[in-house]
């Protein structure tokens, strides 16, 4: 009987221990989901913006105002080069393999149009000419052969099938000589294996990118020439200013050359982002085309940016955070504002446009907006 109470006994004891671990894993489960759907709730929470409440004692210390869409006055700054008109820009390249056996010109020298600039020596050049002679003369062969053919059916001694071959024979002699012919004039002047290389326009020599005894490839550039009153300005405009800019808007520019601002006008904005700087070419006739500057010169552009009516606000509204994100505060109802991100333009004598992330009617906090952000870095 004592021995089969000390072996129950230990059952009972192995049993409990069993329930005891059971019931522990299960607690731990239950605390570990609970803690998953806190967490999730919580990430839940934070993508949303948090509203801010401020006691009434801090309410003297912000200023809140209603926004409406004005018109805004402003000048959008750009740094700016000068340069020629894609029309005035002209190059001249070797229409045949060969090599250079004379350069006339120099960077820098005005040419007028058909100016000689370099000899090109090639033998793709004697060929092509050699098979203008040749051709021509294959033609004229051919020419005389229809013409006999003619007058021997004419007189009766001829057959018309000769007639047929000799004047088949002739439109093919006739082609060949057009096709050797238009491949020769595209050479230009010279005569033999030289090529004469001439000015399509009348401007200044740019570039020279050959040398004397160079072999080139048909195609490759060797001179590029502008035409020098053809110039104008290339501003360079942020991304952000774009919607401010208009065709037709006045521009003061600041040459580093000339010791006064000149005039202009917008004359048209690039279709194509710089991708890397996000900003757009901005094309700016100048007022006076005689200006003493070249290609190359820097300058500042002062854009002026009158557009149609905008939201602005002052400067003090706008807080920047991470150096690329824009955030003013808004009151959705009595004393609770909440953040919001804004695109802004260029500041202009203390006061900002709004381009994107505010409607007219919302009222907006113009200063105390460090007061607001305190609170809200608080709530992270």
């Amino acid at each position: 009987m004592h021995y089969y109470s000390l072996v129950f006994i230990p059952v009972l004891l192995c049993a409990a221990c069993s329930e005891s671990t059971t019931e522990k894993q299960a607690g731990e489960q239950s605390s570990v989901i609970g803690q998953q759907s806190d967490s999730k709730a919580a990430g839940q929470d934070t993508s949303k913006p948090k509203s801010i409440s401020i006691p009434a004692a801090s309410r003297p210390y912000i200023t809140v105002a209603e926004i409406r869409p004005q018109n805004f006055a402003a000048t959008v700054q750009a740094p700016s080069r000068v340069e020629f008109r894609a029309k005035a820009l002209s190059t001249v390249g070797a229409v045949v393999s060969g090599r250079v056996g004379k350069i006339s010109v120099q960077v820098g020298d005005t040419v007028k149009a058909g100016t000689p600039l370099a000899v090109l020596e090639s033998s793709e050049a004697a060929q092509m000419r050699s098979d203008v002679s040749r051709t021509r003369a294959e033609l004229q062969r051919s020419q005389d052969r229809a013409k006999r053919q003619e007058n021997m059916l004419k007189s009766g001694v001829g057959l018309e099938i000769e007639r047929s071959e000799a004047n088949f024979q002739l439109e093919e002699d006739k082609a060949d000589y057009e096709r050797s012919l238009q491949a020769a004039q595209l050479l230009g002047d010279g005569s033999d294996q030289s090529v004469i290389l001439r000015a399509p326009i009348e401007g200044v020599v740019l570039r020279v990118d050959t040398s004397i005894g160079t072999a080139v490839q048909a195609g490759t550039v060797l001179f590029e020439l502008g035409e020098p009153g053809a110039l104008w300005v290339v501003a360079d405009v942020f991304e952000n200013d774009l919607p401010l800019i208009e065709k037709g808007a006045k521009v003061e520019l600041h040459i580093t050359t000339l010791s006064k601002p000149v005039t202009g006008r917008v004359a048209a904005v690039s279709a194509a982002m710089q991708a890397d700087l996000r900003r757009d070419a901005v094309y700016i006739d100048l007022d006076d085309h005689d200006l003493p500057i070249k290609p190359g010169m820097y300058a500042k552009a002062m854009i002026e940016a009158a557009g149609p009516k905008r939201i602005v606000l002052p400067t003090t509204a706008v807080l920047i955070k991470d150096k690329k994100q824009f955030v003013v505060y808004v009151e959705i109802k009595d004393g609770v504002f909440e953040p919001r991100n804004v695109t802004i333009g260029q500041a202009h004598d203390g006061f900002v446009p709004v381009l994107e992330g505010l409607v007219g009617g919302e009222r907006v906090v113009i200063s105390g907006t460090l007061l607001l952000d305190s609170e809200a870095s608080m709530l992270l």
